[in-house]
C-alpha cells in the first residue's frame, strides 16, 4: 500500500505540541511536505513524469500556477508560499520570532490546501 502523505500532517500537529525548537521546525517542514507530495504526485499524473530540468518543487508549483483554473493557480502561489517557510525552518538559523503562532499559521494552511486540493477538479494542473 502506497505511504498516505497526510500522516505527514498528522506528524506535523503532533510536534507542534513538544515544547522544543527543533520538533517545532520540524511540523513546518511536514505539513509542507504533505501538501507538496499530494500536489506532485498529481502533477506528475497529469503532465507526465518531472522531467529534472528544474527543480521538483519549482516545477510542481509552477504546473499549479499556469493552470487557467484559478483555484488551481492559487494552490500553486500557496505552495511556493509554503514552501519559503519550509526552507527558513529548515535551513535558517535565526531565531524564528513566534515560533509557536507560526507553527500554527503553517498547520491551518497546510488543512486548507488540503482542502482546496481535494475540490480541485482531479484534470488539473494541466500539462
Amino acid at each position: 500500500m502506497p505511504f498516505n502523505w497526510n500522516n505527514y500532517l498528522t506528524l506535523a500537529e503532533q510536534l507542534a505540541t513538544m515544547p522544543d525548537e527543533a520538533a517545532k521546525r520540524t511540523a513546518i517542514s511536514r505539513a509542507y511536505y504533505c501538501v507538496f507530495n499530494l500536489a506532485f504526485a498529481r502533477a506528475e499524473l497529469n503532465a507526465g513524469p518531472w522531467p529534472g530540468a528544474e527543480t521538483m518543487h519549482k516545477w510542481c508549483w509552477s504546473k499549479y500556477r499556469a493552470t487557467p483554473d484559478p483555484s488551481c493557480r492559487k494552490l500553486g502561489i500557496d505552495g511556493d508560499r509554503m514552501k519559503a517557510k519550509r526552507v527558513r525552518a529548515d535551513y535558517k538559523p535565526a531565531d524564528i520570532p513566534r515560533l509557536d503562532d507560526e507553527v500554527g499559521r503553517m498547520l491551518e494552511e497546510a488543512r486548507q490546501f488540503q482542502t482546496a486540493f481535494q475540490a480541485l477538479p482531479p484534470r488539473f494542473p494541466l500539462p
